[in-house]
């Protein structure tokens, strides 16, 4: 680090963020603390009136960068025009249902929809499986009031294509019709929308496919490997088929975004960031800007949306060659321009083919390699960028409301996630229960209990990643790092003041580690050796149902009867578990769902419904709703009207717990 960063590190940091807010002088039913305007965010650390910020480090949190975080939220694609839309074809397996789509908007009349359904207007047919013409499908889109267009979906006249912003899984619609930002899209239909592009088994890597495998062979293309062998790829069709069979197997709201070959799909996360940190489900992104947010977001935009950047550590990370990888994602590609010929060596064949079409290196549209990671496409990975690269368009681009100084986008979309609350649970069951003081009542019991061990108010979390052993949940997820371990090299960004494309000369930042991890290039500790979960926060519970990482803690509603006395019964077992919500696209009740997390004997029946689909089977989505084994029922000695209880002050916790 710099002299000057580190004089504001030792004068001007003052307290940690979380250090602001007395934990024991916070009443549970208190609304939190928000984002402080005119403060700076230091890697996740609040100062006040540093000098040289950019410099050192610092991001000052302004109304302007919340604003434009936001517009970049709403309205900036992700992905690459190159990987997303050319070779994997995202745009072009959507169009198929923008006929569909354009209908069922017209029909609304104008009004909102927070699950846009759609009719086929012909024969769909993905792996193995045919939607015929005339089949009514949940979608999960969600359509403003007045919107001509689902929320978080992008038309692009110059490129002709349909992208994705980050509102299409992060926000929601309310009852009126208005946007929530932050709010899970929980039943966004990712598994159809994913199997509808042509060559969707380029993203082999996110589930556990082998292209190699012998019941893949047949027509696949001959190439050239590193080694200078003769490879012969997978049957292009049957690779295809098969993924797609595996893809629409994940029940709506789940997605895969790590290559790591392990079958450990998740839910939609909330939006709901501020002192939420570390981020995603095992805490992984856990270092840089705004406690790890930053390097969430630049994720979003690269290593997680960017299918072929998994290709430079695929020999050490997958056994598979890079060679194979490249081949596999090309030989079935949406544009026939960018389809592999046989014999010859994949990634030469590329670089020709980019030059002559005059995309060179197209797979890096919007990205900067990281200092001291090396050159692409040799790149290393860090705790800030797990491929490398980051997310940071041309500084003088002024058509592109993500472009500025380097690391700017990231940054901007943290202060503005970070001014996020969850909307207020305006429902007839919250207004009852605080009325009643059922909230309150469940408030004490969230106490005795012990949840306030882990789940600290005002934020609700402790914002600590728990070994697996200690947390119980399916060890899938917590394991998608793990391989990168040994791979690490020290974390750095350039300073926030550098413009883009980045000089030769400019000025690097040393990322901050510690309390963290045990050095600079190790995962964070929590996830070392075996994978841990972070302890997420329990904010807006009400607008964030099923439970759990992989959401496997699921109940629709009206499977379960709640008597007078907060006794209750199961009345209708096909609702139980993933299998009776969201993999038929449905979905899963709050109250009931939370009741299954609470209960040891109705989460045992939950999680029999999950392991008897085979869908959900490890070998497939491998989501079951086992772990956080922290009950609160008559076994540990709490009466069903205490549970009930602490159902609905866990319902409360939104902007302001106390009132309605």
């Amino acid at each position: 680090m710099s002299l000057a960063g580190i004089v504001v590190s030792n004068s001007l940091m003052g307290q940690p963020a979380g250090a602001m807010f007395p934990r024991n002088e916070f009443k549970l039913l208190q609304p939190a603390p928000t984002q402080p305007l005119g403060s700076y965010d230091y890697f996740g650390k609040l100062l006040n009136d540093p000098v040289d910020d950019q410099k050192v480090g610092a991001v000052q949190i302004t109304q302007e960068l919340i604003d434009k975080g936001e517009d970049i939220y709403f309205n900036r694609k992700i992905g690459d025009n190159f990987g997303l839309q050319g070779v994997f074809g995202f745009a072009q397996g959507f169009a198929t249902i923008v006929p569909e789509i354009t209908t069922a908007i017209t029909q609304l009349g104008g009004q909102a929809t927070k699950n846009l359904q759609i009719t086929l207007q012909k024969d769909i047919v993905l792996g193995s499986r045919t939607f015929p013409a005339g089949t009514r499908l949940n979608t999960g889109l969600k359509v403003e009031k007045g919107g001509t267009f689902p929320l978080g979906f992008i038309t692009d006249e110059k490129t002709r294509t349909i992208g994705i912003s980050c509102a299409a899984c992060h926000a929601s619609i309310s009852n009126e019709g208005k946007r929530l930002a932050g709010v899970p899209n929980g039943e966004l239909v990712i598994s159809l929308l994913t199997a509808l592009a042509p060559n969707t088994s380029a993203g082999f890597a996110r589930l556990n496919f082998n292209p190699l495998d012998p019941q893949y062979q047949g027509n696949g293309k001959t190439i050239i490997d590193s080694k200078g062998q003769t490879v012969t790829l997978p049957d292009p069709e049957k690779f295809e088929k098969a993924f797609d069979d595996a893809v629409l197997d994940v029940p709506f709201g789940n997605f895969e975004s790590s290559t790591d070959s392990i079958n450990n799909t998740t839910q939609i996360p909330s939006g709901f960031t501020f002192k939420n940190h570390p981020y995603s489900s095992d805490g992984q992104f856990a270092v840089g800007p705004f406690a790890g947010l930053s390097a969430f977001n630049n994720a979003v935009h690269s290593s997680e949306i960017n299918l072929l950047a998994a290709t430079q550590l695929s020999q050490e990370t997958l056994n598979i060659d890079p060679e194979v990888y490249i081949g596999t994602f090309l030989q079935n590609a949406a544009d026939p321009r960018l389809r592999l010929p046989d014999g010859v060596k994949p990634s030469v064949w590329l670089q020709q083919k980019q030059q002559e079409l005059g995309i060179p290196f197209a797979e890096l549209e919007d990205q900067v390699s990281a200092p001291g990671a090396g050159n692409y496409p040799n790149l290393r990975p860090s705790l800030v960028t797990y491929n490398g690269l980051f997310f940071s368009p041309n500084s003088d681009n002024p058509n592109d409301i993500a472009s500025g100084k380097f690391f700017f986008a990231n940054n901007a979309m943290s202060a503005f996630q970070n001014s996020l609350v969850p909307p207020a649970n305006r429902t007839q069951e919250n207004f009852k229960a605080l009325r009643s003081g059922s909230v309150q009542r469940g408030a004490r019991v969230f106490e005795k209990a012990n949840c306030a061990t882990c789940h600290i108010p005002p934020f609700f979390t402790d914002n600590t990643i728990h070994p697996i052993e200690e947390i119980g949940t399916n060890s899938a997820r917590a394991k998608s790092r793990l391989g990168l371990n040994n791979l690490l090299v020290e974390p750095k960004l350039y300073t926030f003041d550098t413009t883009v494309p980045v000089s030769a000369n400019a000025q690097v930042l040393d990322v901050p580690t510690d309390g963290i991890s045990v050095n600079s290039t190790t995962l964070p500790k929590g996830i070392l050796p075996d994978g841990g979960y972070k302890t997420t926060t329990l904010r807006g519970l009400y607008f964030s149902a099923p439970y759990l990482h992989d959401g496997g803690v699921a109940v629709r509603e009206g499977s379960l009867k709640v008597f007078g006395n907060s006794r209750f019964q199961v009345v209708d077992p096909s609702g139980l578990g993933l299998t009776g919500t969201l993999s038929q696209g449905l979905p899963a009740d709050p109250a009931s769902s939370l009741r299954a997390l609470l209960d040891q004997e109705l989460r045992k029946k939950v999680v029999t419904a999950n392991k008897l689909n085979p869908a959900l089977s490890p070998e497939r989505a491998n989501l079951d709703g086992t772990g956080h084994e922290f009950y609160v029922d008559n076994q540990t000695g709490f009466s069903t009207q205490q549970q009930t209880d602490l159902i609905n002050f866990l319902l409360a916790l939104d902007d302001n717990p106390g009132k309605f």
